[in-house]
């Protein structure tokens, strides 16, 4: 199944890379705007003229007076967002440089499809009315000196941030381009049909500002994923002892859900994936990429391990929402509550359902993101971290009901239905390192492991099926525990015998002394 997947995924992914390239990311409604588009932001508009040479702005005029411009965002800084694709925004802009308005004309945000409110969309863009092109324009910024602050689209970070670089780089630079060639604006004034010229360099945001900007959540993420590592290198120490083994797992679950899931909503998703394949052959955007700290670190982190370990690191350590699941097991565990489990027939043929889901919303990407967007919420994430259950009714019953099944069945979702996991899978058939020791015992008779493992990623011969494993340790726990692993039971009760009998000698011999 891993191998029909992966050959599958690899065309669909080389044909949606070839779309992306073949589609244009303009929108094409440039050269025909209308007097109508200007009168959204210009009541009094009458004419507008040609775009300039080589900024694409239109000047607007009222009667014979030049009142301001008319640009469309992804012509002048075509900026990838979520999606893998700009955002085309139509802009007004006085000519002092004052943004009158943004319209959204074109977006394939499958956040923005689904989840976020047309009101929370338009209360967003509406903010920018009065801001002027100069200023220093971030989201939440309200109490940094020097900057201009507005209000996030709640669940969609990544997208308000790419709407506010669109529009005010886009902004500045028409201002610059205006300011550098005067005599082009005289004249365009004198005759509405005279173009202008282009626009002076824009000085780029280094990615760098980004992560100064978030040096908290860099230490503190860097802190957690350098830990993680230590994990990894000394597992061997960490799984001899139970109970330590338990405190830290737990531990970093909780810290999993709260800080990462919770706090930083870096709940990682297929949509990452369909939009860097959207991406390829294309000039990579790096600080679009760097939007979002935490999920960039995330990613990184994952593209690392994964060649090293496999997926199971991620998806076993650092997933919030299979994070949450594991927790509530171990609380109905417990609690007592019973569990259940799929026959082994039957949970093989389950584990097909997410490689086939992934396939069809691969196949479905190819043509749009936006048409994907409805099918993503497969993926329970947006609904518990991104926009925390306060959406519409079925979102909120459905990742619900998967958190009440994670309660009688271990990572219920991670094992069945997850595309982002299955995609993870397929590129952990190629990982370097093996360091989940195994016994000649182990499948022969020994079951101990398999039926320990809460994905069920053990065989009965006893090989840990490197694909479905999560990493989780707990049968390297078993592998140590002389009290529960056969091999090490025997040769404990061997070493007991042996105690007891040098301790009988020993009376004995005392015995005959006395």
């Amino acid at each position: 199944m891993h191998k029909i997947a992966f050959i599958v995924l690899t065309v669909l992914v080389f044909l949606s890379a070839s779309a992306s390239r073949a589609a244009p990311h303009g929108t094409g409604e440039l050269h025909d705007l209308s007097l109508q588009s200007a009168t959204l932001f210009f009541p009094n508009a009458q004419k507008i003229a040609p775009v300039l040479n080589d900024i694409p702005a239109r000047p607007v005029f009222d009667s014979d007076a030049l009142i301001g411009y008319l640009f469309i965002t992804d012509e002048i800084t075509p900026i990838p967002a979520y999606s893998g694709k700009p955002i085309s925004l139509l802009v007004g802009m006085s000519v002092d440089g004052e943004i009158r308005g943004v319209k959204i004309l074109h977006h394939e945000e499958p956040v923005l499809v689904i989840g976020v409110e047309d009101r929370q969309l338009q209360e967003f863009i509406g903010q920018y009315a009065g801001i002027n092109a100069e200023q220093r324009v971030r989201i939440g910024a309200f109490d940094r000196a020097g900057y201009q602050g507005v209000d996030g689209i709640t669940g969609a970070t990544i997208t308000s941030m790419v709407i506010n670089h669109s529009v005010m780089r886009s902004a500045k630079e028409v201002l610059d381009a205006v300011r550098k060639h005067p005599e082009e604006v005289s004249a365009a004034v004198q005759d509405s049909l005279e173009r202008g010229a282009g626009a002076a360099p824009q000085e780029e945001i280094n990615g760098i500002d980004f992560l100064r900007e978030n040096y908290a959540t860099v230490t503190l993420l860097g802190a957690a994923l350098i830990f993680l590592l230590g994990i990894l290198f000394f597992q061997d120490w960490l799984v001899k002892k139970k109970q330590r083994y338990e405190y830290v797992r737990t531990g970093y679950l909780i810290f999993t859900v709260l800080y990462i899931g919770l706090y930083l909503g870096a709940q990682l998703s297929a949509v990452n994936l369909f939009a860097f394949a959207q991406r390829l052959g294309q000039t990579l955007f790096w600080e679009s990429l760097l939007y979002d700290v935490a999920i960039f670190m995330l990613w990184a982190f994952v593209a690392c391990t994964i060649l090293l370990w496999g997926r199971g690191v991620y998806c076993g350590w650092l997933c919030p929402f299979g994070a949450l699941q594991e927790l509530i097991y171990k609380a109905a565990r417990k609690l007592r509550l019973p569990q259940f489990t799929f026959p082994s027939v039957v949970h093989e043929r389950l584990w097909a359902i997410k490689y086939f889901l992934l396939i069809i919303l691969v196949g479905v990407s190819l043509g749009s993101m936006a048409r994907v967007a409805p099918l993503l919420e497969v993926e329970p994430f947006k609904t518990t971290f991104g926009l925390l259950f306060q959406r519409e009714f079925i979102y909120v019953a459905y990742a619900l009901g998967l958190l009440l099944i994670a309660a009688f069945n271990s990572r219920f979702y991670c094992k069945y239905l997850c595309v982002l996991g299955a995609a993870l899978s397929i590129f952990s058939r190629f990982h370097v390192f093996d360091w989940l020791r195994r016994r000649k015992e182990c499948g022969h008779p020994c079951q101990a492991c398999a039926k320990a493992c809460p994905l069920d990623a053990i065989k009965p011969t006893g090989e840990i099926i490197d694909s479905e494993c999560h990493y989780c340790l707990r049968c390297q726990v078993l592998y140590w525990d002389e009290y529960t692993c056969p091999p090490l039971v025997e040769k404990r009760k061997r070493r007991e015998q042996r105690a007891l009998k040098q301790q009988s000698g020993n009376l004995i011999g005392t015995t005959e002394v006395r």
